[in-house]
């Protein structure tokens, strides 16, 4: 597989040496106004090949209207010019190696009529700057058929999409998507990415998003959300569209999807529902489950939302949703484990089997209203509540033994067959107000934002686990007992913040902040009485109530000063701390107080439009957990008893931040460079004791010296021939984790470093190839035992091609191998998946589509990953999908308001048909000034 890569990354960049090569030719020319004889700067000039309307170069005119584009490959083609409020002009031109250039001299354009400047308001620009938000114009890449956002999203540079539909923007995760601005199904980006289509968007625009005070105040607190948020089409904000999926397919397996969008200027209306037993979520699971098709498990899936968004009166903006999911789970795995021991020339292994079912069930409602009472207040106020249902059964079957190397004169530890089931329910809201003023005297601002939380839940269980000890002495333990925790949180934030100039571009924030948390737990545990046959036994070792409260007043100042070119701030707070804990059961009780500083400081930089530097440093302290802090074991894993510990104090972290950014939006050259790093102090560690029987128990402490540092580096740039986008992505991090084993202190570092190359292409109107190959080698290293240090590598492999025939037949294809080394025998797993499918589309107008496909047609698809943590690696294997074939109906449903057809009809040989192959638009073509 290396050998491949390696083969790849040498083809790649001769064929792009190849492409510099070819001779070119170029055009000139200087464009004028023909009524007011004034020349016009940055007008779009398109070449566009004369066969197939393709993107061919892509340019702007200069200063004295002047335009110059260069590196056209020989041959003819259409030039299109366009210029806001002016007619656009088209002209066929031919370029040879007798006449390579060709000056079009003066070109006069005609000022635009009014019944066309509502559609002409655009221009061809492929990628814009704006501030710090990159936009791309979403008609110049084009998709497959019947794709859906996160297919384009993969065609812009600077954007990539994993296989589990996680999005990654100059270098950091997409944690929400907007639409026009608005909130989609609360802050899930999966739901607009897997189910809107492509060709209602407009512009596609991704920028760091700050707190709604932050934004108002314009200071930075240190929270940036990587966010996009998708403008749809003029013509598009009247109508409705959707998609119905019906699928069969062998095996039983099934797939049942349907979405429907209904759009009335603000009024947007979006329905989804889907039900499948093929592991495929087009969503967020709130528990953490539900991306893409998942390799673990098989997965059945019942789905339902809706999401409203309007604007009342012109001032209130409102936005709200519903959506609720059930995910019945069943996953077998079977694992390897090698646990470290301290001081000693052995290590435990571990070989298990187990077997989990899982239903999980949520409802969930997000709401978000704006309100704007003049230019000088604004009110915004967000409730959030959520519902879930959970039950589950897990067994499990286990040995252990001792030994230097696995297998050799192994000594047996224990036999463990444990069974399990969990049962529970859970209430969770927050509401966030935020209420901003503006004074009169620029400059001088007010804003509040409260926030409170609550979450209660009741969960109950059952315990059977029968444990076979070869040593110390050869005995037999069973436990057979109920659980029952009735757990409770409730917390309060309030921010305020006034800011005022003390001179031009001078200004400073005064800032108080008050934070409550209270949170109770109570675990009962009962063991059966064999006499009563009855769980009647309270057994006190496992039982306890537990209150934990924390309160904290912040002071800060702060103070900003903003150049043309640059934005500086720098501030600090004190802020007081109270931490208690009362463990009525333990007759134990734990009060203490800190204080502590909170310093913040930004800096951006503006090397100008296409060139961004921002440098983020805050420092926040973090309380311990309720699990964390409540001494009562937790016996759901019997070869890893847990118990909290009450004298724990809090975290402090110092956390930075610096990106960089610089797009060319002609040549589409992309960088983005990030950096994050971070040290925390006192931190809550696991504190761990092996016990002689091979089992171990872990309770927590503070303690200092855990550090990381995660960076990523993205170059992407055009190709010319072919028509594509290539991107290399650098990847690198190191960290150093605490622990004690044994009261050792044993500090794990953790290293990698990988290199990525994403190639999208566009080869013509047929052909729609993704390509993507890569690496990572990481590095675990202990302080304790240097023998146990380990190195695994995982190399993958991906191409995704769809064709497009004649007559409407559409061939598609993934590919994906995956290749691990340096994990445990019987894991090292080559892991070949492909699926295929043939389709054709029905109907006039092509919103019909027939598709026969095969889903691991090697019937090859296994899933392996491994775990490092302080004392113990773990290799794991689940069950996953495997081969089967299906069939699938699709309809696409599109109606919009009748005044764009004949729009459209007028203007389709100039802008295109308005389903993302406007002929000016299309992707994959190079670009020059």
């Amino acid at each position: 597989m290396t050998k491949l890569y390696l083969l790849l990354t040498i083809l790649l960049l001769a064929n792009t040496i190849h492409a510099q090569t070819i001779i070119t030719g170029s055009i000139t020319g200087k464009l004028i106004d023909s009524v007011g004889k004034q020349s016009l700067k940055d007008a779009s000039i398109t070449v566009l090949d004369a066969t197939d309307s393709t993107l061919e170069v892509f340019g702007l005119s200069k200063e004295g209207g002047v335009f110059e584009i260069n590196n056209i490959s020989l041959g003819s083609y259409m030039v299109q010019i366009n210029f806001q409020g002016y007619q656009p002009l088209t002209k066929k031109i031919t370029l040879s190696k007798q006449k390579p250039t060709l000056d079009m001299g003066k070109i006069y354009l005609a000022v635009q009529s009014n019944m066309l400047t509502e559609v002409i308001v655009f221009q061809n620009n492929p990628i814009t700057i704006k501030n710090d938000t990159v936009e791309y114009n979403a008609g110049s890449f084009k998709t497959k058929p019947n794709a859906v956002v996160e297919d384009l999203l993969k065609k812009l540079p600077g954007v990539l999409v994993d296989k589990d539909g996680n999005i990654n923007a100059q270098g950091e995760q997409v944690q929400r998507i907007f639409v026009d601005g608005k909130r989609f199904f609360g802050n899930d980006p999966k739901m607009a990415t897997k189910n809107l289509p492509p060709d209602i968007i407009d512009k596609i625009q991704v920028y760091d998003a700050m707190s709604d005070q932050s934004a108002f105040s314009g200071f930075d607190d240190g929270t940036r959300i990587k966010t996009i948020n998708i403008t749809t089409k003029k013509n598009r904000k009247k109508g409705y569209f959707g998609r119905a999926i019906a699928a069969a397919g062998d095996q039983g397996r099934y797939e049942e999807n349907a979405n429907f969008s209904r759009f009335k200027n603000d009024q947007k209306i979006t329905v989804l529902a889907q039900a499948n037993d093929i592991n495929v979520q087009g969503f967020t699971a709130q528990d953490g489950g539900g991306s893409g098709r998942s390799r673990a498990g098989i997965t059945t899936t019942e789905a339902l939302g809706l999401n409203f968004t309007d604007l009342w009166a012109k001032k209130a903006d409102f936005s709200g949703s519903y959506f609720f999911n059930n995910l019945s789970t069943n996953r077998d795995s079977r694992s390897f484990t090698e646990k470290f021991i301290p001081n000693n020339d052995t290590s435990n292994f571990t070989n298990s089997a187990t077997s989990n079912n899982r239903t999980t069930l949520n409802h969930r409602i997000n709401l978000n209203l704006e309100q704007k009472f003049d230019t000088m207040n604004t009110l915004i106020v967000r409730p959030d509540i959520s519902f879930q249902n959970s039950n589950g059964t897990n067994q499990t079957i286990a040995n252990t033994s001792k030994s230097v190397v696995y297998n050799e004169n192994a000594i047996n530890q224990n036999d463990l067959n444990q069974r399990t089931s969990s049962n529970g329910t859970s209430v969770s809201g927050s509401i966030n107000g935020t209420f901003r003023h503006r004074f009169k005297k620029p400059g001088n601002t007010f804003s509040i934002s409260l926030t409170e939380s609550l979450n209660n839940s009741n969960n109950s269980g059952t315990n059977y686990a029968l444990t076979h000890y070869y040593v110390p002495l050869d005995s037999v333990k069973l436990a057979n007992q109920t659980n029952g925790n009735i757990g409770n949180s409730h917390s309060f934030n309030g921010n305020f913040s006034y800011t005022f100039p003390i001179m031009l571009n001078h200004v400073v924030e005064l800032s108080y902040g008050y934070n409550s948390n209270t949170n109770t737990s109570d675990r009962k545990t009962y063991s059966y009485d064999s006499v009563a046959k009855s769980y009647n036994f309270l057994v006190d070792s496992l039982t306890n109530y537990f209150e934990n409260y924390s309160s904290s007043n912040r002071v800060s100042i702060a103070y900003r000063i903003k150049t043309e070119k640059a934005n500086f701030s720098i501030g600090n707070g004190v802020q007081y701390t109270n931490l208690k804990s009362d463990n009525p059961s333990k007759d134990s009780h734990f009060n203490r107080n800190f204080t502590n500083i909170y310093p913040t400081a930004s800096y951006t930089y503006n090397f100008s439009r296409k060139q961004v530097l921002r440098i983020n440093y805050s420092g926040r302290s973090n309380q311990p957990s309720i699990a964390q802090l409540q001494p009562v074991p937790n016996n759901g894993n019997q070869a890893n008893i847990v118990t909290g510990n009450p004298n724990l104090g809090q975290e402090f972290s110092h956390n930075f931040r610096f990106l960089y950014t610089s797009v060319n939006q002609i040549t589409f050259r992309n960088i983005s460079g990030f950096l994050n790093a971070g040290i925390t102090t006192n931190k809550v560690v696991n504190s761990t004791t092996q016990l002689a029987n091979g089992y171990q128990t872990t309770t927590c402490q503070n303690q200092n010296g855990t550090f990381y540092i995660r960076g990523n580096f993205n170059y992407g740039f055009q190709v010319n021939k072919p028509k594509s986008n290539l991107n290399f992505i650098t990847n690198g991090g190191l960290s150093r984790d605490v622990s004690l084993i044994n009261n050792a202190i044993n500090y794990t570092n953790n290293s990698s470093v990988g290199e990525a190359i994403n190639w999208t292409m566009n080869l013509d109107e047929k052909l729609d190839l993704n390509l993507n190959t890569g690496y990572t080698y990481n590095l675990a290293r202990y302080s304790i035992k240097s023998e146990n240090n380990k190195n695994y590598y995982v190399e993958s492999f991906s191409v995704e091609p769809t064709y497009t025939f004649n007559g409407g037949w559409v061939l598609g294809s993934t590919f994906d191998y995956t290749f691990n080394s340096g994990l445990a025998q019987g894991y090292n797993a080559s892991l070949p998946l492909w699926n295929a499918s043939l389709a054709k589309q029905l109907f006039s107008n092509k919103q019909g589509e027939i598709k026969f496909s095969v889903f691991d047609l090697l019937n090859q698809n296994v899933s392996v990953s491994r775990n490092t943590t302080n004392n113990y690696i773990q290799d794991v294997q689940n069950n996953v999908l495997q081969r089967f074939f299906m069939v699938t109906f699709t309809y696409n449903l599109r109606k919009f308001a009748g005044q764009q057809k004949q729009l459209d009809a007028a203007f389709k040989n100039i802008m295109g048909d308005g389903n993302g192959n406007n002929p000016g638009k299309q992707g994959g073509g190079k670009f020059r000034n």
